[in-house]
């Protein structure tokens, strides 16, 4: 275990410990309340053998912010305002600039920075390697196909763009308004999502780059509903800063059905690519997943450390039922959780534009024999 006095800031290892626990204790002579971490979660330093360049490079993320406690502090005051937030200078919760909106994502040591560093490697490698794979194989969104819509179509209508424009304007200008640093906050998951279709609807771009941005946008469709469905408002300080979070969770939801009912974009195989349904299937969804734990590990967890905020919670597990998300490998958890749900939700794209096709089709056909009769 790990506990740091916040009067003279020294670091103690506590060795021998059992107990899976993690406790607060007050330390009522030197200083203010830290926490106590067991031997089983290692947080500034680890006692397990890593090799030098492992050990280089936890270093080189450590010192992105050498502020940072080896747990995160409690969402509410429980040593009557002694709470330390921040070290080397000391900070009390209380004297955060929005104590009640900054307490909830203060970053921390949950896991070491070795094995933040591991994770980085791993992930990554095996993103970038899933990517190199995938991409030169995505089938490219056709110009010249008569059963296709003409690329043009794919830019979202005025009324669409004008609606991203102003949300996305409305979420920028929330997020300068905060306590500081909370532009950060746009790396979450929908707010990138959200930068996405701002990207769609207003930067020039090739169609086939449309149609890749439709089709991720379509399959991280299940992280707003996620959002809305297990809200966390502790930073949402700001006057009609919750109303707003739900609203416009709630459009992103519209988007990607605007684009299937529309028939612009398909979750089934482009016309004469010779390809597989399952072929077509996998592809986008391993895509989606790689370049989402691509970005996640490897770029939002280092912007993390160095802001002291926990970003799309890479730096401490996210509030959950009974604590399941937890310990050293919460990240790993938390991935395979998504990876579910863009599993689930693109498979439920599938399905319902599958037999939304056939039932139309099968419409079609009795229309046609009544004219014939």
């Amino acid at each position: 275990g790990v506990c740091i006095s916040a009067g003279c800031w020294s670091v103690c290892r506590l060795r021998g410990l059992r107990d899976s626990t993690l406790e607060r204790v007050t330390q009522t002579v030197r200083g203010p309340t830290v926490l106590v971490r067991n031997n089983t979660m290692p947080a500034m330093t680890t006692s397990r053998p890593t090799s030098a360049m492992i050990k280089l490079a936890a270093d080189a993320l450590q010192s992105l912010n050498p502020r940072l406690l080896p747990l995160p502090p409690p969402s509410m005051e429980q040593s009557g305002g002694r709470d330390v937030c921040f070290v080397n200078p000391t900070l009390l919760c209380k004297d955060l600039p929005d104590e009640i909106g900054m307490r909830g994502v203060i970053s921390s040591w949950y896991i070491s920075p070795e094995r933040h560093v591991v994770e980085m490697v791993v992930v990554g490698f095996i993103s970038v390697i899933a990517l190199s794979m995938i991409v030169p194989r995505l089938s490219r969104y056709p110009t010249d196909c008569a059963n296709q819509p003409d690329a043009n179509s794919l830019r979202p209508p005025l009324l669409l763009r004008l609606l991203i424009g102003i949300c996305f304007t409305l979420q920028i200008v929330y997020k300068l308004a905060g306590y500081p640093g909370k532009l950060y906050m746009m790396l979450m998951p929908c707010n990138v999502i959200w930068c996405l279709h701002f990207a769609h609807a207003f930067v020039p771009m090739s169609p086939n780059a449309r149609h890749v941005l439709v089709q991720l946008c379509i399959t991280y469709v299940g992280l707003p509903v996620v959002a809305i469905a297990t809200p966390d408002l502790s930073d949402l300080t700001l006057p009609f800063e919750i109303e707003y979070f739900f609203l416009n969770h709630a459009l992103l939801l519209v988007f990607p059905m605007y684009w299937i009912c529309s028939a612009k974009v398909s979750m089934l195989p482009l016309a004469k690519r010779g390809e597989s349904v399952l072929g077509n299937f996998v592809k986008w969804y391993s895509m989606a997943c790689a370049i989402f734990a691509l970005f996640y590990f490897v770029f939002v967890t280092p912007v993390a450390v160095y802001s002291g905020l926990n970003l799309n919670y890479m730096l401490s597990p996210p509030p959950n039922p009974g604590n399941v998300i937890s310990g050293e490998s919460f990240r790993l958890m938390s991935i395979g959780c998504c990876g579910a749900l863009f599993f689930i939700m693109r498979f439920g794209a599938l399905v319902g534009e599958s037999l939304a096709t056939a039932v139309l089709l099968k419409v079609r056909v009795s229309a046609g024999k009544g004219k014939k009769m």
